[in-house]
């Protein structure tokens, strides 16, 4: 960091804010409500790391789910530190889990130039598998087929552990499809997206010398909507710090809408058993609403049945009462 670079810490966070920035060793859970000013928590402890406590700028990691949110974070903390290009990994779990491959691919079997298949080509390779086990489109419909394989992968499942698991015939067909798929992607020597993950977590379990390299090289890990995080990133998670690294998650279980595509909010709501000892602390400052409806959204999601419950509020004044507005249908409502 540039010796002019001077940050006020206290001035520029509220207290619920420096607590989680300055928070020592060890992994904390940040429980960030809707606009508390969860990015900026982030971007300040990378800064804190740097700035108070000397920690390598190469040896932090910043994980989120988006090129853009990775993009717009690490260009706050450049411009916070001063360091261009910032010499911090932040980028999406995707990216990092690719860096790793690229690097010990070998280790689980891929080559070293292996292509990545997006969704088109994911998808056609889909219908190809299922033509060559005889199954019909029509019944197995290829998008529903490709979700089920993703699913799978995201649960760490490869095609044998999910033929064992396959109860209904529609199981046990889509563990024919998955074994072809996976066969025809391997010998197009390609990974689909959901295999990046799944084979970073296969790499770190079964090559401890690499996992004890990286737990070695990174100082501190940082997760952004950890509430969105699936079975695989956990494990990654996991398989990257241990339960007593230095982990700072932050999310809020309240905003977690990404169920149908793995996400699993008992990572959050469990995150003290995964790693023992953690801090928990909460963001309920909110800067973006005025209390009226800060109060109405709080009645409201106060009747979710899993959450570990936080109560928003704010100094910007009550504001004008909130109208119940009941639309004929969507386009009266847009």
């Amino acid at each position: 960091m540039s010796a002019s670079v001077r940050l006020d810490f206290e001035g520029e966070l509220n207290a619920e804010q420096l607590a989680a920035v300055t928070h020592g060793e060890g992994p904390q859970l940040v429980l960030a409500g809707a606009g508390s000013g969860k990015t900026r928590v982030i971007t300040y402890r990378i800064a804190w790391l740097i700035h108070e406590r000397g920690v390598d700028p190469a040896s932090i990691v910043a994980v989120t789910f988006t090129n853009k949110a990775a993009g717009e974070m690490q260009e706050r903390v450049e411009k916070l530190v001063q360091l261009y290009p910032l010499p911090t990994f932040v980028g999406t779990f995707h990216r990092f889990a690719l860096r790793l491959l690229r690097r010990y691919g070998a280790l689980v079997g891929l080559r070293s130039d292996f292509a990545i298949f997006d969704s088109n080509d994911q998808l056609s390779l889909v219908k190809k598998a299922l033509a060559a086990e005889n199954l019909s489109e029509t019944a197995f419909a290829p998008r529903v087929v490709l979700g089920a394989i993703s699913g799978a992968k995201n649960r760490l499942q490869d095609p044998h552990t999910y033929a064992a698991s396959a109860e209904k015939f529609f199981e046990r067909q889509v563990a024919k499809a998955y074994g072809r798929y996976q066969n025809m992607l391997r010998d197009s020597a390609g990974v689909d997206f959901d295999d990046m993950l799944r084979l970073a977590v296969r790499l770190l379990t079964e090559a401890p010398e690499v996992q004890q390299r990286l737990r070695d090289r990174i100082d501190h890990l940082l997760v952004d909507e950890f509430q969105d995080t699936n079975h695989a990133q956990m494990r990654l998670v996991h398989e990257l710090v241990g339960a007593a690294g230095n982990l700072t998650a932050v999310g809020d279980e309240d905003q977690g809408i990404y169920r149908w595509r793995g996400a699993d909010l008992d990572n959050v709501l469990n995150f003290e058993s995964g790693f023992p000892g953690s801090t928990v602390r909460a963001l309920e400052r909110n800067y973006r609403s005025t209390q009226n409806i800060l109060t109405v959204a709080g009645d409201l999601v106060e009747h979710n049945q899993k959450r570990r419950g936080k109560r928003l509020w704010t100094d910007s004044g009550q504001g004008e009462p909130v109208e119940l507005y009941k639309a004929r249908d969507e386009q009266d409502e847009a």
